[in-house]
């Protein structure tokens, strides 16, 4: 089980970009993932950084200096996936796209199963005005429970929220976001595990009030999740961990 309020408090603690993604790494790989990589697949002028693949990684040196040398980022599926898409998916089903891999993915995929890069996960993260960051979640050991949607998630929030640290760190500036009074009373009950129709029932108003609310949330995050919406809300402070934490605020995924 992954304490996510515990996970969050220890990566708003983390002093540089490094610590934090150490932090990652150590809690993806009590899941299974040794291995995991985070790109820039866009410019990011809101960081002032070139786009850049690998620029922390804990992929295998061997593998990265093949991909660099064979210029894989631009033949990569992962990346084309990425790039078109929001959210996490899994490797293992690129071939079953619209229009399948090319030969040159197919080849660079099965090497990359050759490097022990097994039990893949894509993360997509689209951000405002068109910059997309990208991430890579693998095992080199291929025992994971990849195939659990529950595991899937916990993946996607967890590497969700080193993105949000990330960008904190590296950003000169963010935008003030505020919600009201009630949209932080329905995400917190969200957060606690409660579906929309009893959050409903405990704040007293209707399911399409309670959907009304978590659309304006979503406006306000730029997120298009409740469970990201959860992630962001809690470490920009705007909801609070401690309360999450009375109501069983957990990410849960079923024993190996």
């Amino acid at each position: 089980m992954i304490h996510f309020v515990k996970f969050v408090t220890e990566m708003n603690r983390a002093e540089n970009a490094e610590d934090a993604f150490n932090y990652l790494e150590t809690t993806l790989a009590n899941l299974g993932f040794d291995r995991v990589v985070y790109s820039l697949i866009t410019d990011h002028p809101s960081m002032q950084l070139k786009r850049g693949h690998g620029i922390l990684r804990n992929y295998p040196d061997d593998w990265m200096k093949y991909y660099f040398a064979k210029n894989y980022f631009e033949v990569d599926p992962v990346i084309k996936v990425i790039k078109q898409t929001s959210g996490p998916f899994l490797w293992d089903k690129l071939p079953e796209l619209k229009n399948g891999l090319k030969k040159d993915e197919t080849l660079l995929m099965d090497e990359a199963k050759e490097a022990k890069l097994l039990d893949g996960i894509g993360i997509s993260l689209h951000g405002a005005c068109g910059e997309i960051v990208g991430m890579g979640v693998a095992s080199s050991s291929g025992r994971t429970d990849i195939f659990n949607p529950d595991m899937i998630s916990i993946v996607y929030a967890l590497c969700s929220q080193f993105h949000i640290i990330y960008r904190k760190m590296k950003e000169k500036s963010l935008p003030i976001i505020q919600l009201s009074q009630r949209e932080k009373e329905v995400l917190t009950w969200i957060a606690a595990g409660k579906s929309k129709s009893v959050v409903a029932d405990i704040l007293n108003i209707s399911d399409d009030s309670v959907k009304t609310y978590v659309s304006r949330i979503f406006a306000k995050l730029e997120v298009n999740s409740v469970q990201l919406a959860v992630v962001k809300a809690i470490a920009m402070g705007l909801i609070t961990p401690d309360l999450c934490h009375q109501n069983s605020c957990y990410l849960e995924t079923s024993p190996n």
